[in-house]
């Protein structure tokens, strides 16, 4: 498949994004997790989705980090939403040092170092 054919492929499809913040001695920070619909995979390889409540949320494009779902009901921890039957769960292990704006990234995702 070409990346072209990718894009094509993603655009539409159910995303639960999981993001797992660790500190320098490897202890959990915090976890966070939100979904959406892919609205565009970048030419320079960021997956955006769009949120429930228009916002976009972006992560880097990386097939390790990517499996299919299966098929069923899945809450989110913090709000209780449930999603159901998404297309593709991707997962992140971010190291941080806790002054990071976690916050910042949960509103937004991945924001790539010249923005």
């Amino acid at each position: 498949m070409t990346y072209e054919q990718l894009q094509e492929f993603l655009q539409g499809k159910v995303f639960l994004i999981g993001l797992t913040f660790i500190d320098n001695e490897g202890e959990l920070v915090e976890q966070y997790q939100t979904y959406g619909i892919v609205s565009e995979l970048t030419d320079d390889g960021l997956i955006r989705i769009k949120r429930k409540d228009n916002s976009i949320f972006q992560m880097p494009y990386d097939k390790d980090t990517i499996n299919k779902a299966d098929k069923g009901e899945y809450r989110l921890r913090a709000t209780k939403e449930v999603v159901i039957d998404p297309d593709y769960i991707m997962t992140w292990e971010i190291s941080t040092n806790g002054n990071d704006n976690l916050e910042k990234t949960k509103m937004y995702g991945y924001i790539p170092p010249n923005e």
